[in-house]
């Protein structure tokens, strides 16, 4: 038995699927069981409560002096390199004298499989590899780099070149904003290096990351750069292909579709319409360094129909305040997405005079993308994708299940 004063929290996403949930409260019992741990408490990201900060404070109210977290995702990434700390640690704050760890990721399969049905996924698994490696129409060059767009999330959004390049390549050198299930169709034997930039946690200097590419390229590997959204659109892409040019190295860029056009679309936004919208701009929210959005850009784009603002949440307060200066109205329609086109997407929608009030009462954070413009209106009846998903139950989900 595991000491009294010794608390596990388990954090999962969150889904609109209890069945989801459900699964991260049983593995929570589940380890509580094998484990001998008398304080254990389930937590999740998004959607679902009780939230991280609720079940830490379960946690310390049932005597945890001492907690360990463990984050409920098949490997790491975006999740638990970026959000579950920074909540963990804004949790703890509120309790002197309480310390924590967080673990790396838990496999879900793990949990939930045995060994003997494991090796029958594996082998079913390995098969189907086979089969879609000799369906491949675009292969991976030794010694070349490709600069690989995943899209902004859903991986059902990867291009089919992009997907074959995964499948043949050596290295696989990714992003904090690549949905991690993308990185199943990397072939088995490929060695997958995470250098993911997370805002106020570890980074990854880009000059690193220029040489890790190119030392995996002479030494004749086959490297994929898989990049969030799109490399050519406040990737930097163009400063990695560019030390790939003076370093003689052989690259192909393979666009990606931006978080710019897939977020708003799945939130129910069209950038433009007729007679509504007929000029887009899109923009960041910050200078490198995470530093305060460029005024001078956003007062250029205020007379365009609608404005799009990638890495921008941490500053929309000041994004809202300078466009209105820059003579749009407060009442201007305005929508923030996070984690656009995921199971977890969250909406939120104001005006400019309102949306960071808005936005900073449910607590959004990045990553984000804003919208401002009257095509935001349109969502009000447009909104097909968190529809689907609020309207998703066990039977649809059976029949989904079985024609699969």
């Amino acid at each position: 038995m595991k000491e009294v004063n010794h608390g596990v929290l388990i954090v999962g996403h969150g889904s609109r699927r209890h069945e989801a949930n459900d699964d991260v409260r049983l593995a929570a019992r589940r380890i509580g069981q094998r484990g001998g741990f008398v304080l254990i408490e389930a937590a999740f990201l998004a959607l679902e409560h009780p939230n991280i900060s609720e079940a830490f404070a379960r946690l310390v109210e049932r005597g945890a002096r001492e907690v360990t977290v463990h984050p409920y995702f098949l490997s790491p990434g975006r999740h638990t390199r970026g959000d579950i700390p920074v909540e963990v640690r804004e949790a703890a704050r509120h309790h002197a004298g309480v310390n924590y760890r967080i673990t790396e990721p838990l496999s879900a399969h793990a949990l939930v499989i045995d060994a003997s049905v494991q090796r029958i996924f594996e082998s079913i698994e390995s098969e189907l590899d086979e089969k879609l490696f000799a369906e491949q129409r675009y292969r991976a060059r030794p010694g070349s780099v490709y600069l690989v767009g995943a899209g902004p999330g859903d991986p059902g959004l990867l291009t089919i070149k992009a997907r074959d390049l995964l499948q043949s390549c050596d290295v696989v050198v990714y992003d904090y904003l690549v949905n991690l299930e993308i990185l199943t169709w990397v072939s088995p034997g490929a060695e997958h290096i995470y250098v993911g930039k997370i805002g106020g946690e570890r980074q990854t200097p880009q000059d690193e990351i220029n040489r890790l590419l190119v030392r995996h390229a002479r030494r004749g590997e086959r490297v994929v750069r898989l990049k969030g959204g799109d490399p050519f659109l406040f990737g930097r892409g163009a400063e990695e292909a560019e030390a790939l040019c003076a370093a003689g190295v052989t690259f192909e860029v393979v666009p990606g579709i931006s978080s710019a056009l897939a977020v708003p679309a799945y939130a129910g936004i069209p950038l433009t319409k007729r007679g509504m919208s007929s000029s887009v701009a899109v923009l960041t929210g910050a200078r490198g360094g995470e530093g305060m959005p460029e005024s001078s850009a956003l007062m250029k784009a205020a007379s365009v129909d609608t404005i799009v603002i990638l890495m921008g949440a941490a500053h929309l307060c000041q994004i809202a305040q300078d466009l209105m200066a820059a003579g749009r109205s407060p009442e201007t329609p305005a929508a923030i997405i996070r984690w656009g086109t995921y199971e977890g997407q969250q909406t939120v929608t104001g005006t400019l005079g309102t949306i960071a009030i808005e936005a900073e009462r449910v607590g959004m954070r990045a990553p984000a993308v804003i919208i401002v413009g009257e095509v935001a209106r349109l969502r009000e009846h447009l909104n097909w994708f968190e529809q689907s998903l609020a309207g998703i139950n066990d039977q649809e989900l059976e029949a989904v299940f079985s024609m699969a």
